[in-house]
């Protein structure tokens, strides 16, 4: 009896022990906290308000019109000279592209208290489309959009201006650092794009000529939309980017509403808030060549340097094609928080979640819920800290967290099969140093488009909880994991979502 209890005893002190270096190496590894807001940390109430404009919306203000005389021509200039003239006024300005209009531009950089409307039946399409030789200086396709100091790929560096920009540096820095080289960052307020239009970057040379000697991600995104407060874009239809679409950096209070935003190529995602707060991303039709939607607050050493969080985001009541759906991340370096993704309707899209980041990045995701979606996904659900594939453990600030995932209220169809006749519906795949906790499914409802294959799950370094409505159980729950050595992380219960 002795023996037997010894033996017990130092099974237990054992566990303990091992629950103890788990705690101190979780510690060690744990993610820098979530860096402020852009324009301070106030959180406003959800839906957000915008773009502060009169009562008589865009009616007020000055109005400069374009002349109906430069349709089908190059109005860089005029277009150019309108924003500088109607933009920056106390009382508001519209620049105004009237129904039947379609003008050509190279980059254009906006202002503050500023309207762009381009009404029903207008265009406004891009000379900057990329195509040719990109190192050639008198290649008009590519000097159209000039180089800027500027966000690429959630990195600062220098690379090809949008079709439309909010805020430019002003002064760089002397000696630079490396992670931000401006020293000041021109800031905006008050701008709304508006009016039924076609915005079309016409963008597919960017991505399709395949030339070694061209960084692709000196791109141009198609709205580079930097250092604004208060941005509402809707009622648009957007198209042909040559990477990100909607690229709303370092801005606060942002609708992102009513548009159709359809892309085909490399990287073209549709609306990318990066280290921004207070966004509704609402009523949208995006279909595209990437993530739908990505969420996002800076990549890697720049993205932690900068350290600006992305937090309070709504995406409500949006239909998604093709594409990757709503997706968090990669870019998590300086927090992504506080995010609910809501009333999705899902249409041949690969995920219905998507969760993503991996170690070198830092930061992570937390507060997060899916919740009241449906439609027919590749794969349901991927909630990932490997999504970079195996790369050794880092230093603490580079090793990103994931918890307080909610996932509740979904019926989707899983409509990819591999050769086994199984088609998996659930990965979550966390890292051995920052395990993926609070993971809560509540009424989530997968099922197979065939009914002679089997659904899967695979999960590690991944703990949650799901209630008796969700089928099929999730891998991560107590009952499916074998782990006998499950780390002393708190678990939230599902009363919270009643």
């Amino acid at each position: 009896r002795r023996s037997f209890f010894s033996g017990r005893i130092c099974s237990l002190i054992s566990r303990l022990m091992h629950l103890v270096l788990l705690a101190i190496v979780s510690y060690c590894y744990a993610a820098s906290p979530p860096g402020p807001g852009p324009f301070g940390n106030q959180i406003l109430s959800q839906p957000v308000p915008g773009a502060a404009q009169t009562v008589n919306g865009w009616k007020d203000g000055k109005l400069c019109e374009i002349d109906s005389s430069l349709d089908k021509k190059n109005a860089t200039k005029e277009l150019q000279a309108a924003i500088d003239s109607c933009g920056d006024r106390e009382h508001g300005g519209i620049v105004l592209v009237k129904e039947g209009l379609t003008l050509y531009t190279a980059s254009l950089f906006l202002k503050s208290n500023l309207t762009l409307r381009i009404e029903s039946g207008a265009s406004l399409i891009s000379t900057a489309t990329g195509y040719g030789d990109k190192n050639d200086p008198s290649n008009t396709n590519v000097t159209d959009a000039p180089m800027v100091y500027t966000r690429r790929n959630s990195i600062m560096m220098w690379a090809h201006a949008g079709m439309l920009n909010g805020g430019k540096c002003l002064r760089m820095k002397d000696p630079l650092v490396g992670w931000d080289d401006c020293d000041k960052w021109q800031t905006l307020e008050n701008i709304v794009l508006e009016g039924g239009g076609l915005l079309d970057a016409d963008g597919a040379g960017w991505y399709a000529d395949d030339t070694d000697d061209f960084d692709k991600t000196t791109r141009p995104m198609m709205l580079d939309l930097m250092w604004i407060n208060g941005l509402t874009i809707q009622n648009l239809r957007i198209r042909r980017p040559g990477y990100w679409t909607v690229h709303p950096t370092f801005c606060n209070n942002v609708i992102v509403y009513n548009n159709s935003i359809i892309t085909d190529g490399s990287n073209t995602d549709g609306v990318d808030p990066d280290s921004s707060w207070n966004i509704l991303i609402a009523q949208n039709y995006i279909s595209t060549g990437d993530d739908c939607i990505a969420i996002k607050a800076g990549r890697d050493w720049s993205g932690r340097m900068v350290n600006i969080s992305t937090r309070n985001v709504l995406a409500q009541g949006n239909e998604f094609g093709l594409g990757h759906g709503v997706s968090i991340g990669s870019e998590t370096s300086g927090w992504v928080q506080d995010v609910v993704i809501r009333d999705s309707i899902l249409n041949g899209t690969d995920k219905a979640v998507r969760i993503k980041s991996a170690r070198g990045r830092g930061g992570g995701a937390r507060n997060i819920t899916y919740s009241n979606s449906s439609g027919a996904v590749d794969e349901a659900i991927e909630i990932s800290l490997y999504y970079e594939g195996d790369i050794p453990p880092t230093n603490w600030s580079a090793t990103p967290e994931f918890h307080d995932i909610t996932v509740q209220d979904l019926a989707i169809i899983n409509t990819k099969t591999d050769d086994d006749d199984e088609s998996t519906y659930l990965e979550c795949i966390g890292l051995n140093d920052s395990a993926i906790t609070n993971v809560l499914f509540a009424n989530v409802k997968v099922a197979s488009s065939n009914d002679d294959v089997k659904l899967i799950s695979s999960c590690d370094y991944c703990y949650g909880a799901a209630d008796d409505k969700t089928d099929p159980t999730p891998c991560f729950t107590a009952e499916n994991n074998d782990d006998e050595m499950l780390p002393s992380f708190k678990f939230t219960t599902l009363s919270s979502l009643e």
